[in-house]
């Protein structure tokens, strides 16, 4: 089946062949049958499924008639209303329009909140075909009377059920009972529950009711896996899981603001491209944030829910769910922005062994299979670093030009091949982020059981204040400065021999290894294996960095750093252990309450 077979509008079926848009979608064939034309539509479609394209086909009628063209002269009042959830979802629906009805001579104005009101206001005064807006700030236009409605002959409601989940029932009934009777009214959904019935069957004439995939058949380009992980691993398995997977681009989802900004802050830190968008951004800041995820000057978007929704993203391979949503419909939205326009994608689920139940009633209720498997592990990861370093090397390996080639022969000479071929691995490991060990659940995990806590007891001479969050490696080195068995570290102490250095952090600033492992090895640009002992003071942090590795690191902190200049790193000084050391020494025992003179014993 073409486009020509559908029989849309003759102005719109050339946009159509000019973008190369030969063949509909299986939602645009269904929205565009002959049976339809002209009725009241209630579709269940995905988002990705050219839902926007098919209800704008779907509406040429009532704004063009059998005319070719709109008319040149400045319209009275909007004919056409598309109402979307977000400002991104709403401009980008402005643009899809705008080409789709570029040689109709129509105008398309976005009316979205974070924009200025006052260019609106100058647009709609201007005259606009098609309105293009979010609830909010139609219903301002409407109040201040920028906005004419008297005029329209179709109205689109787009992802129906997120404006409703966001709390614009007011804001919409309120549009919609401005707008004429006599009109057709298209409402889109990714799901039906009783709340979009209602809303249908009380501002929609004779809805026929349309669904563009069978629930069963919802997101099948999306393969689903859900991990079951330790309870404080959640980062590293964010981390392992972006290593093992590699994608492109990836939108990891998180349950708050704070916990956006904290995950991309470390995933930055670390190495990954990382961008963060959340709704204490602006809209240009937003706006930058997803493009460089589009351009590919960025390949992780961390987002929470009510900042992620309506973006369209149709080159998306992974959906990283770092905390769970909230029920089902959630899980179906996140997921639903990948395995879009035919493409292949995936949606990873981290679930704590302890909400292992709850994931999988939802994945049930969204009537979801997916697979559990563990997150992958440290060893799993480096031996798919070791295909891809022989890939990217060989990928070098083209033509030369003749000074490169001088230049090699004269290295080959001077250290032979081996040496410079370890050398290049070197180089093309640096640029990949270093992969976490993660605590050993997933066989207990796996299995549904939950381990018992003498299961993970710490050793008898392990550290009173263990430094949580750390890979095992490290957490056997690092001892928390306030532990009596693990006192003020003394250079040249410790599992690796080496240099001490220390940063002008410490725990009263949430001094933690977890960012600090990773600031310490961009940096100095040293991998978590020449970091020996963490000691983390109130104010400062000390730590041992392995003699092979020591001479380059000293010189490489002291190049200014953009990102964080007022953290400062510096070689450790003897004479500057004060007096500091002396007031962590282990406090003397106090004797219990009871025998204590001054405090009398309670009855």
């Amino acid at each position: 089946m073409t486009f020509e077979d559908l029989s849309p509008h003759p102005s719109l079926l050339q946009a159509l062949a000019l973008k190369g848009y030969a063949q509909p979608t299986p939602v645009q064939a269904l929205i565009l049958g002959a049976e339809h034309a002209g009725k009241d539509l209630l579709v269940s479609a995905q988002t990705g499924s050219g839902k926007t394209v098919a209800f704008g086909l779907a509406i040429a009628p009532e704004l063009l008639g059998q005319a070719t063209r709109l008319e040149a002269a400045k319209p009275k009042a909007p004919m056409a209303l598309v109402i979307a959830p977000t400002r991104e979802l709403a401009l980008q629906v402005q643009q899809e329009l705008a080409w789709l009805y570029a040689g109709t001579g129509a105008r398309v104005r976005a009316c979205v909140g974070g924009m200025d009101p006052r260019k609106e206001q100058r647009a709609l005064a201007e005259g606009a075909h098609i309105v293009v807006g979010t609830p909010g700030r139609l219903c301002d236009h409407l109040d201040r009377r920028n906005l004419d409605l008297s005029h329209l002959r179709a109205v689109v409601l787009d992802e129906a059920d997120e404006m409703l989940d966001m709390g614009f029932r007011e804001e919409l009934e309120r549009i919609l009972r401005d707008a004429p009777v006599e009109r057709r009214t298209l409402l889109l959904s990714a799901t039906l529950p009783s709340a979009i019935a209602q809303l249908a069957g009380r501002y929609q004439r004779n809805a026929v009711r349309l669904a563009a995939t069978p629930p069963e058949q919802a997101h099948q380009d999306i393969e689903y896996r859900a991990c079951a992980i330790a309870p404080r691993e959640t980062e590293h398995a964010v981390v392992n899981t972006l290593r093992q997977l590699e994608p492109a681009a990836a939108l990891v989802f998180c349950a708050t603001r704070d916990g956006v900004n904290h995950l991309q802050s470390n995933l930055s830190e670390r190495g990954f491209q990382a961008v963060a968008i959340s709704g204490e951004l602006t809209q240009p800041e937003r706006l930058r944030a997803l493009q460089a995820l589009r351009d590919g000057r960025a390949r992780v978007l961390v987002a929470t829910d009510v900042a992620a929704r309506g973006l369209d993203l149709p080159a998306l391979d992974l959906v990283l769910h770092s905390d769970l949503p909230r029920d089902a419909q959630v899980l179906q939205h996140r997921s639903g922005r990948t395995g879009r326009a035919g493409r292949k994608g995936i949606s990873v689920l981290l679930v704590p062994f302890r909400l292992r139940a709850v994931a999988e009633r939802m994945l049930k209720s969204a009537r979801v299979k997916a697979r559990w498997t563990p997150v992958a592990t440290l060893e799993e990861i480096r031996a798919l670093d070791h295909d891809r370093l022989v890939k990217a090397a060989g990928e070098l390996c083209g033509e030369s030009l003749e000074d490169d080639l001088g230049v090699a022969r004269t290295l080959l000479e001077k250290h032979g091949p081996e040496p410079l071929a370890s050398a290049l691995v070197r180089l093309l490991r640096a640029r990949l982020p270093a992969p976490e060990e993660l605590v050993e659940t997933a066989s207990f995990l796996l299995r549904g059981k939950v381990p018992r806590a003498t299961e993970h007891r710490p050793p008898a001479n392990a550290p009173r204040f263990p430094v949580r969050g750390t890979s095992a490696s490290h957490a056997q080195a690092h001892a928390h400065s306030r532990s009596p068995a693990h006192g003020p570290p003394t250079p040249g102490a410790g599992p690796v021999e080496g240099s001490w250095f220390q940063l002008n952090v410490g725990r009263l600033t949430n001094a933690d290894p977890r960012w600090l492992v990773p600031l310490i090895c961009r940096r100095g640009g040293v991998t978590k294996a020449d970091i020996g002992k963490i000691v983390i003071f109130p104010k400062e942090t000390r730590f041992l960095v392995s003699a092979g590795a020591a001479a380059a690191f000293g010189q490489a902190i002291r190049r200014p750093d953009k990102k964080d200049p007022a953290i400062r790193i510096e070689p450790y000084r003897t004479e500057s252990r004060s007096s500091q050391d002396e007031r962590l020494s282990p406090r003397p025992l106090r004797p219990p309450r009871s025998q204590r003179p001054d405090r009398p014993r309670r009855a």
